[in-house]
């Protein structure tokens, strides 16, 4: 679902404005279609058998397959498309990275994502992630979920609480231990092996599930919105059914990332060594030159 204007969707002249405002409103825009299902259902085929050959992949044999775009070609469109691109910029300014990809697959009977927020991306262990070195009236970070399968409510669709993102209720300084155990059945607090109930800043309150929207995509539809607008996702209660989303991350420039980590992180009980990582410049230009950068891949996919 989505309330913003078709004249937004028609990409007239003033659809830049009326993204920007109504994201500053509510935390979000969307969703648009920026392929049609039937080729994402082709790229996904491809997409499938190239995630398995990792002799190319930054991270090496890393079971989280994160920043799988700087070399899978189908990916690398994807995060620097036209379509997606132009509206980051509407939010975020001229000159724009892609800082970070990754998968969040919901299979048949996986529990619920509770409700989180995020900004500098600490995510349970070490450092903030992420350090801008301008001041910045709004959000200086964004999140496109892409869908490459259908997101209905019973696979998990992404779930958001309008206008969330002018207040912090989670901690994302806290760091929390690693637990392979979580999510603890039955319980929707787990992520992956953390737990988000222990970043609450009053560990009694409880979001207004009323509010909450639901966003149904087809494949090929994206959501963008800040990572500190509340955001989760129920239970896949289908049977035989598959939610696959691919997150991309976008900064302005004037980011600096992985800063404040020493050649390498630790997440989900594996390192990520830096040694390979480059952040994706898809828009204007780096005057800062804070981060190592690299560009969209060139070539067929």
């Amino acid at each position: 679902m989505s309330i913003v204007s078709q004249a937004a969707r028609n990409g007239d002249s003033s659809a830049a404005e009326q993204d920007k405002a109504f994201f500053d409103e509510n935390g979000y825009i969307g969703p648009f279609t920026i392929y049609q299902p039937e080729v994402v259902s082709e790229m996904w085929k491809k997409v499938r058998l190239q995630l398995l050959d990792k002799k190319k992949a930054i991270y090496g044999n890393n079971k989280m397959n994160y920043d799988r775009h700087l070399d899978v070609k189908i990916l690398s469109d994807i995060v620097s498309h036209p379509d997606i691109v132009r509206r980051v910029q509407s939010i975020l300014g001229p000159n724009i990275l892609c800082w970070r990809t990754e998968w969040f697959p919901k299979y048949p009977g996986d529990e619920a994502t509770t409700w989180h927020q995020a900004e500098s991306f600490v995510a349970f262990e070490g450092e903030s992630k992420l350090v801008p070195t301008q001041p910045h009236e709004g959000s200086w970070e964004l999140t496109v979920w892409f869908a490459f399968t259908d997101a209905k409510r019973d696979t998990a669709c992404l779930k958001v609480i309008p206008r969330t993102h002018r207040t912090w209720f989670f901690d994302e300084r806290r760091n929390v231990p690693y637990d392979p155990s979580m999510p603890m059945k039955g319980t929707g607090a787990g992520f992956y092996g953390y737990d988000f109930e222990k970043l609450k800043i009053d560990p009694q309150w409880k979001p207004d599930e009323s509010q909450a929207l639901h966003f149904e995509m087809q494949a090929g539809q994206v959501l963008m919105f800040t990572s500190r607008c509340l955001h989760g996702s129920e239970p896949n209660i289908s049977k035989d059914q598959t939610r696959m989303g691919f997150a991309i991350r976008y900064v302005p420039t004037d980011v600096k990332v992985y800063s404040r980590h020493s050649g390498q992180y630790v997440h989900f009980g594996e390192v990520f060594p830096l040694d390979r990582y480059a952040a994706m410049l898809v828009a204007g230009e780096d005057t800062f030159a804070h981060n190592k950068i690299t560009r969209p891949l060139a070539g067929d996919g």
